[in-house]
């Protein structure tokens, strides 16, 4: 799982306290994706080996496996996406210091430019700049938002990211593969592929919470991903398991 990482602005650019607000919640965004993904890894192997071999057994092992597997790697990938964050954000605030205390003048000039730019002048402007300088703590948590659009708030616990992806990537993987442990093959193969397409419609209408989407198209296109992945994996199965 790739986050993306904000690179270091060289010019200030008015931004739109709205937006930066509307960042979705850390844990929610962990749990969306975990479930997708394991929705659709899953269902895509299963479908794919049972159209193989008939055998309940082997679907389920091939289906724990890729669980097992998914899991751990999600997991490790958010723990590595989120602790690169981190680094990043440590290293650019150390290099905001850093310039504050070479070109403090310099630095002063880039807050009121700032701050003019979001319609302050005169006095009130002076008192705005003098009252962010004066606190090298505040002054550098400035630059970090306004300048280079980072935020700390932002910023998640690289365990408990990984924790998050991984116990979601498991419960999703495991929804295609219950049916193969307690019903036919034949059967399962149905049953499986009904309930992992109402799982991945309910996980992508859930995603709406995140944005402002229609709940309906997003669980469409989750599904559709999903059904996607299956069918390719089933035609490739019966493909060479038939020979």
């Amino acid at each position: 799982m790739a986050l993306p990482i904000p690179k270091r602005r060289l010019e200030h650019h008015p931004q739109h306290p709205e937006n930066e607000q509307a960042a979705e919640p850390g844990w929610m965004r962990d749990v969306m994706l975990g479930l997708n993904d394991g929705l659709v890894a899953s269902f895509a192997v299963t479908s794919g080996v049972a159209a193989a071999f008939s055998v309940a057994r082997v679907v389920v092992m091939a289906g724990i496996a890729e669980m097992l597997g998914g899991g751990i790697s999600m997991g490790a990938a958010a723990f590595i996406s989120s602790r690169s964050q981190l680094e990043f954000y440590h290293s650019e605030i150390a290099r905001e210091r850093d310039e504050m205390a070479r070109w403090p003048e310099r630095e002063r000039d880039e807050v009121r430019a700032i701050y003019r730019n979001k319609g302050f002048s005169g006095r009130l402007l002076d008192e705005i700049v003098a009252h962010i300088t004066a606190d090298p703590e505040r002054w550098s948590d400035v630059m970090m938002r306004e300048e280079l659009g980072l935020h700390h708030e932002h910023l998640e616990v690289p365990h408990r990211s990984a924790l998050r992806v991984g116990i979601s990537y498991l419960l999703g993987a495991a929804i295609p593969i219950i049916p193969y442990t307690i019903l036919a093959p034949s059967v399962a193969v149905m049953v499986s592929a009904f309930v992992t397409i109402a799982a991945l419609f309910a996980v992508g209408a859930l995603k709406t919470i995140l944005t402002s989407r229609s709940w309906w198209r997003s669980g469409l296109e989750s599904l559709a991903v999903g059904v996607a992945a299956a069918i390719v994996t089933y035609g490739a199965g019966w493909i060479f398991g038939g020979r």
